[in-house]
């Protein structure tokens, strides 16, 4: 599991002159950076490694470039089943380097299930991966949905029993929620974020545009100046 962790190997953005671009620049120089993080990763060693994790999936055509609005998915890959079984509803369209930090995700959400619910998780309820769009609030620049490097969670549902949705079970006004769905969801926003290959996660407490959904992404850590994947 471990091994599909680590950061891919070539050329990354970093340097100064990087880190001005992505923090301060324009939104074509900030695309670029985004494109160029998920570009440098090698693509037949990161499928090789989803196959061996065990990660059900279909290989989308790479891409050289992005397209004229500055989106798409470098080394795209369509996941329907992640590595413990869960099955995503709909199928994640990300990119590979993304769908190789399905082990430790899945970690989190079955040990918190495990630990709450009783069970663990069968099937996981999205709102969407690729998505070609402007972030929803900041200076217009492109979501990392634009590239394939986002996933949103909204619900997980286990073998048997009722789901815990994002929107209703979160209790977001409590600080700690009564029943077990709530802290179930909790406990994985928690693990979610002491994860070394997830750059982000926003929830509903974040603010509102996420009240309904866990937001998690593998951005570019432009503060440690590109020394990570």
């Amino acid at each position: 599991m471990a091994a599909c962790q680590v950061s891919p190997q070539g050329a990354r953005p970093g340097g100064l002159s990087s880190l001005f671009s992505y923090a301060f620049g324009d939104r074509a120089a900030r695309a670029e950076q985004q494109w160029q993080h998920l570009a440098s990763e090698d693509a037949a060693a990161c499928r090789a490694a989803l196959r061996a994790a065990g990660v059900r999936f279909r290989a989308m055509p790479d891409r050289a470039a992005p397209d004229p609005r500055g989106c798409g998915i470098p080394h795209g890959v369509v996941v329907t089943r992640g590595p413990t079984g869960i099955v995503y509803d709909a199928p994640l369209v990300v990119d590979c380097s993304l769908a190789r930090q399905l082990p430790a995700v899945e970690a989190a959400i079955q040990g918190a299930a495990t630990a709450h619910l009783g069970q663990r998780i069968t099937r996981v309820g999205t709102f969407g991966t690729f998505s070609c769009r402007p972030v929803r609030a900041g200076r217009g620049s492109l979501s990392e949905h634009a590239f394939g490097n986002a996933i949103d969670l909204a619900r997980f549902a286990p073998r048997r029993g009722p789901a815990a949705v994002v929107v209703q079970h979160y209790q977001r006004d409590a600080e700690v929620p009564d029943t077990p769905r709530g802290r179930f969801l909790r406990e994985l926003e928690q693990r979610l974020r002491g994860l070394d290959g997830v750059a982000h996660v926003i929830g509903p407490r974040q603010n509102d545009d996420h009240r309904d959904h866990f937001h998690i992404d593998r951005a570019w850590r432009w503060w440690r100046l590109g020394d990570e994947g």
